[in-house]
């Protein structure tokens, strides 16, 4: 069975994705509309490696991660290898998936935390699931190339 907490950090449903905003926190070199286009870029790669996981593209899925890429889980540190196979797993499938509540937030001129909040349900191995998290991704730009280095979800509260 795969870790779930690792998988339901890297899937959604494109056709569900919902409005977001980006909250630029530290200006770069080009200024705060130079954030704004970068945060949007981030975002729908952000996006992007969801829905790539739920299509079981390993490739293009793989190629947004830095070679240093690890998730931070319930039990502790997973690295890129571990991690990018949990989110591969062809015997989790969703039956809705979306993505709300997208903020992006420049640490440094070449870092951007995106914060965003998940909620899913579906099959995993023949068991219904369910996902309510907030979850976040470092970005680091690194030789001119935007990867995602970092991802943790925590579940939200019960309301």
């Amino acid at each position: 069975m795969i870790n779930k907490r690792i998988f339901f950090a890297h899937i959604t449903v494109a056709s569900l994705l919902l409005p977001w905003t980006v909250n630029a926190r530290q200006p770069t070199a080009g200024g705060a509309s130079a954030n704004d286009t970068i945060g949007q870029h981030l975002v729908a790669e952000e996006r992007a490696s969801w829905d790539l996981a739920i299509k079981h593209d390993a490739v293009a899925y793989r190629a947004l991660h830095a070679p240093d890429f690890f998730t931070l889980t319930g039990t502790g540190v997973v690295g890129k290898v571990p991690s990018e196979a949990s989110a591969m797993d062809p015997d989790a499938h969703f039956d809705h998936c979306e993505l709300a509540g997208f903020g992006v937030h420049f640490v440094a001129q070449d870092t951007a935390l995106i914060t965003y909040h998940v909620k899913a349900n579906g099959l995993d191995h023949g068991k219904a699931f369910q996902v309510d998290n907030y979850a976040s991704s470092l970005w680091m730009n690194r030789h001119g190339q935007w990867q995602n280095v970092f991802y943790q979800a925590t579940p939200a509260p019960k309301s």
